[in-house]
């Protein structure tokens, strides 16, 4: 790499002067870590569904509502089957 690295906006440069890292090449090295990039981004959008509304993640990263609904349930569970399965339990006689 050309120069010190405090001579660079970027927090993880590339190797061309001024360019940052590509996606693929970070990927690479988190992986060299032991840091598997697609399960921790899975995990931040799940945790990201279960903070906000479904319309507004979808409009947020693109996606279609359905698909925003769908990692909602995935993600924080569907409270309403949950309620009914609670609902039918037989309580205990103690």
């Amino acid at each position: 790499m050309i120069g010190h690295t405090d001579q660079t906006r970027w927090l993880f440069p590339g190797q061309r002067p001024g360019q940052h890292i590509s996606a693929d090449r970070l990927g690479l090295r988190l992986i060299a870590v032991g840091i598997q990039p697609g399960q921790t981004r899975s995990s931040a959008l799940f945790a990201l569904a279960e903070e906000v509304p479904a319309a507004i993640l979808a409009h947020m990263l693109g996606i279609h509502i359905q698909v925003a609904v769908q990692w909602q349930k995935a993600s924080a569970g569907d409270w309403a089957s949950y309620a009914a399965d609670v609902s039918r339990r037989v309580p205990e006689n103690r």
